[in-house]
């Protein structure tokens, strides 16, 4: 199996587990087991931070798994 190959499969499940963890949060916080004092701003809060990391993480390995493609890796 190719570094690429690799590297793409790794993306997909943190992807995953990003998209998990920003669902549990969010039903956490709808549901009323989370207390906060704005709920809209918690949601906003969730899905902002978990958008960053969603493009960021998936930017840096998108670029690496291009990059060892390029090379034949």
């Amino acid at each position: 199996m190719k570094k690429s190959t690799r590297i793409f499969i790794l993306l997909a499940g943190i992807e995953v587990l990003i998209v998990a963890g920003a669902a549990y949060m969010l039903m956490q916080v709808t549901s009323g087991a989370w207390r906060t004092f704005d709920q809209a701003e918690a949601v906003r809060r969730i899905m902002t931070v978990m958008g960053v990391a969603f493009g960021g993480i998936g930017a840096v390995l998108l670029t690496l798994a291009i990059m060892l493609r390029i090379k034949g890796q």
